[in-house]
């Protein structure tokens, strides 16, 4: 390896510099980013909303939700802003104006499409001037019990489609404003960071308030699980999920500066000093932020949370394979490793996990039954669907004896299923192709990128985890989930393109062997 990609002390300066020392003819420009300080209170703003939204439960309150669309709404409008004076500025000047990163990438216009088909199908769900053939059909029944005309919709209840309409435009808001802003790369490793030690917060305080017995999520209300960790959310599952993100969060950027040493080219000893001087030196926070996360999540006792956050990881790992992230040789070393971590940490914490893996509860067993009503439902409206956000109230109509107890199931603990039925198949099958695009973009920018691949590789874990969990949860549909995932995903997709300015081209595939 070349001096000039070490630091004073002979350490590389980064994972990027190692992997940019082995092909020193590419070199990366600068992103092109908006100029000035609004874009940056712009996206401090971002990383607030991000960091602050699990406070009140999750942001379940309805009151939360109107402060989310508001906030995610007045950050787009400062974002045009900045970008309408930035291009002033160019043309007063007499400068040629770069590409706006606001423009999204050929990439991103498929997902983009796509998502704004979604919202705009759901909103003609909502609309009242539809042909009345397209109409739920109980609207006609609720006109012939009340002897007068009701303007029918397609949506049963369109006061929750209008709700659930303006937290799919946040999460799209939030995520616009992750890709436009996480094209700065110092953007993008400080709002991970946040993201991290934000996490680690919200980790903290939740194992204070399980050993300590509390019944309450801070002043927003009584928790359901008082026997689990569930930190500021009303549910552990919910919880679960969130703390699976910042694990897989910290542990990428933890393998991020300890890969940088793995790749050096130095004598053995050498590298053993280095590796110990940054797990107990700059990576020592983030090594706590693992274990306490780590800890938070068993302690949740949440199966589909613990499982989803291992198939994350487990993503993670072939990503970085894909990546040549790590040489590898340290690979199965580094993953025997952390897998020994993994089981310690389970032998002291993991009890309540490991009785509630060996033991189904009457609510996971009722949920076979649950699905197959749901599917019967999604037959008797395959295309149209009932109202994007409407199933508390279109499942009592298909209810019966079968589901025993008296749970409401307010939610179908299946966002695949729930949306095929609310949206129709049609668009819930293009709603989760928009964030398999993206996704697959994520892929691409893990051959593309010779630099800062990290982000791809926490979009790509990212986008496992919370997929796993829709199976069996509906964590995506609490706001502050719903929230960091797009954030999450929005800086790993703007991290997934090449950083040349103003070119056509990407970035030519690396032949490294790091």
């Amino acid at each position: 390896m070349s001096p000039e990609n070490h630091d004073l002390r002979g350490k590389p300066r980064s994972l990027g510099d190692a992997f940019e020392s082995a092909a020193p003819a590419v070199r990366e420009k600068p992103a092109p980013t908006t100029s000035g300080r609004l874009p940056r209170v712009i996206f401090a703003l971002l990383v607030a909303l991000v960091a602050l939204s699990p406070l009140p439960q999750g942001g379940r309150e309805a009151w939360a939700g109107f402060i989310l669309f508001a906030w995610v709404g007045g950050l787009l409008a400062l974002s045009g802003a900045s970008a309408l004076f930035a291009e002033r500025g160019i043309r007063r000047a007499g400068l040629s104006s770069p590409p706006s990163p606001w423009l999204p990438a050929p990439e991103m216009r498929l997902p983009a499409a796509l998502f704004l088909g979604v919202c705009a199908w759901a909103a003609i769900q909502w609309m009242p001037w539809t042909p009345a053939a397209l109409h739920h059909p109980l609207w006609a029944d609720a006109a012939r019990t009340l002897g007068e005309p009701l303007p029918g919709r397609i949506s049963l209840n369109p006061a929750h489609t209008g709700a659930a309409l303006l937290q799919l435009l946040s999460y799209g808001g939030v995520f616009l404003l992750a890709l436009g802003l996480g094209r700065s790369s110092h953007r993008a490793k400080r709002g991970l960071q946040v993201f991290v030690f934000a996490g680690l917060a919200y980790g903290v305080y939740g194992l204070g308030a399980f050993f300590a017995g509390s019944e309450w999520t801070l002043w927003f209300g009584r928790r359901l699980h008082t026997a689990a960790v569930t930190s500021t959310f009303e549910m552990r599952n919910s919880y679960a999920t969130l703390a699976g993100l910042g694990l897989i969060a910290a542990f990428a950027l933890f393998m991020d500066g300890l890969g940088s040493v793995l790749a050096a080219r130095v004598p053995p000893r050498t590298r053993l000093r280095w590796t110990l001087r940054e797990i107990f030196g700059p990576g020592a926070p983030l090594l706590v932020a693992v274990v306490v996360l780590a800890t938070a999540l068993l302690l949740t006792a949440s199966r589909g949370g613990s499982l989803s956050t291992l198939f994350g990881l487990l993503v993670f790992v072939a990503a970085s394979r894909r990546a040549g992230a790590l040489p590898r040789r340290y690979v199965a070393g580094l993953t025997a490793f952390f897998g020994l971590a993994g089981v310690l940490v389970f032998a002291l914490s993991g009890e309540h996990l490991a009785k509630r893996l060996e033991h189904l509860d009457p609510a996971s067993e009722a949920r076979t039954t649950v699905y197959t009503l749901i599917v019967e439902a999604i037959g008797d409206a395959p295309l149209l669907g009932t109202g994007y956000g409407t199933f508390p109230d279109v499942f009592p109509l298909y209810r019966d004896a079968s589901v025993e107890g008296t749970m409401r199931w307010q939610k179908a603990h299946n966002t695949y299923l729930e949306n095929a039925l609310e949206l129709g198949l049609p668009a819930a099958t293009a709603l989760c192709l928009a964030i398999a695009a993206c996704a697959m973009t994520c892929w691409r920018g893990l051959r593309r990128r010779r630099r800062r691949r990290v982000y791809p590789m926490v979009g790509l874990a990212a986008t496992a985890t919370v997929a796993a969990h829709a199976t069996v949860d509906f964590s995506l549909q609490i706001p502050a989930i719903g929230i960091a995932y797009a954030f999450l995903l929005g800086i790993a997709c703007a991290q997934s393109f090449s950083s040349q300015a103003g070119t056509k081209g990407t970035e030519p595939p690396s032949t490294s062997a790091a």
